[in-house]
């Protein structure tokens, strides 16, 4: 699996609350752990742990750094689930010609540079592994859609009026693209992979 260890070591301590218990958990030495710890502190200009008496806690920065370093680690093993073998399978996508063209289909091509075990072919909606389809995006942007991987903007250009710019004319909306797999699909590992890409984007 890919990652950084001086981020596993600093979450490690975060997460026990002592250098002695990381380097227990992490099958390490106690001066190691200390000497990563004092690397990330290094490199980040600021202060991670506040070293107390019988336990180390995080400070403001620290607290901050731990987030970020999660969201690391999550990536990291992102990369590493990508990049793993799949089982060879066709999956069947049931997509509109036009979000097809547009969006669809340079992804899948990604897709399968990756995993050329995999191939896609087109479906109609009962018959299909996978469903994705737009809809119109709610008009708060803070509400999102869980079946949701992306959001398209649109724009529209009606014929203006004489005298008035077409600029001014623009009607701009939102799309929400919705990634509805069977239930039989939904369950596999493939399915978790092609969300994570298709979301990556």
């Amino acid at each position: 699996m890919l990652e950084d260890f001086r981020l596993k070591v600093f979450m490690t301590v975060a997460q026990t609350g002592s250098f002695t218990k990381a380097a227990s958990v992490l099958g390490i030495s106690q001066p190691a752990v200390s000497q990563n710890v004092a690397e990330l502190e290094r490199l980040s200009g600021k202060k991670l742990f506040d070293r107390l008496r019988g336990e180390v806690v995080l400070t403001p920065q620290g607290q901050v750094f731990l987030e970020l370093s999660r969201r690391i680690s999550d990536s990291y093993s992102a990369v590493s689930d990508m990049f793993s073998i799949v089982q060879p399978s066709v999956v069947r996508v049931s997509v509109s010609e036009e979000l097809y063209s547009f969006y669809v289909a340079p992804l899948l091509e990604s897709f399968m540079t990756v995993h050329p075990e995999v191939s896609f072919e087109r479906s109609i909606f009962d018959d299909a592994d996978l469903v994705l389809s737009m809809q119109p995006a709610p008009e708060s942007s803070f509400d999102v859609n869980p079946e949701a991987i992306s959001r398209l903007r649109i724009s529209r250009f009606p014929v203006p009026e004489r005298g008035v710019y077409k600029a001014a004319c623009e009607k701009t909306e939102y799309f929400d693209i919705v990634f509805r797999p069977s239930p039989v699909f939904s369950c596999t590992r493939l399915c978790r992979l092609l969300k994570g890409f298709l979301t990556s984007f």
